[in-house]
């Protein structure tokens, strides 16, 4: 016979939750360790993807951050600041 155990639905992460995840956490530390900082992209990362993961990190954590680009018309360099608590 199977053995269940009760956990809690925030303890549990399956499909692209568990992925969405793991891909947000180095953002949450990055938040986590200051008040402002900068994120280089690779040539593989997209803009607007790392706004959002920055944007959902913030969200995860309660930490208020404004976000923008260094430079515009590449979107390489994304700046970032804590706004509030």
């Amino acid at each position: 016979m199977p053995q269940f155990t009760k956990m809690s639905p925030k303890d549990v992460l399956i499909g692209r939750g568990k992925a969405a995840a793991e891909a947000r956490q180095p953002f949450i530390d990055a938040l986590k360790a200051g008040d402002a900082g900068k994120i280089e992209l690779d040539k593989n990362d997209k803009p607007p993807r790392v706004k959002r993961l920055v944007a959902e990190a913030a969200k995860e954590t309660g930490i208020k951050v404004r976000s923008s680009w260094d430079d515009s018309k590449t979107q390489k360099v994304l700046l970032w600041k804590r706004t509030g608590k």
